[in-house]
């Protein structure tokens, strides 16, 4: 986001009225790879393939607020692995967690997160 859309989503925040409609856009790795050509591993993977994505989005829509910003988004996999589930990445999937129960019987035998590790 430029600092001037910075600055007037903080006026709208204080109730100032904008002589345009601003649109915003939440971006994120669902959609941006394919979009730009490139694997969603490789999103993931690639710093540079992954800033160039998103400064490309960046030009290629310079009106649009883009919300948060520059991110990669794992989807649901970071709470799953606090149980001791792996993250899969595939070359043109969003990653996923690894299935670890088969049985609701099974839930006791999680192991406990340690929040600070």
């Amino acid at each position: 986001m430029r600092n001037s859309s910075w600055n007037d989503l903080l006026s709208m925040i204080d109730g100032k009225k904008l002589n345009y409609r601003p649109s915003g856009f939440i971006i994120d790795s669902p959609w941006l790879p394919g979009w730009c050509g490139i694997t969603t591993l490789d999103y993931y993977a690639s710093d540079e393939k992954w800033l160039k994505a998103n400064i490309m989005a960046a030009q290629t829509f310079p009106d649009v607020w883009f919300m948060p910003g520059f991110w990669s988004e794992y989807g649901m996999c970071t709470e799953p692995s606090a149980f001791g589930s792996r993250l899969i990445f595939l070359e043109n999937t969003l990653p996923h967690a690894e299935k670890i129960l088969h049985d609701i019987a099974d839930v006791d035998r999680l192991p406990q997160p340690n929040v600070r590790t």
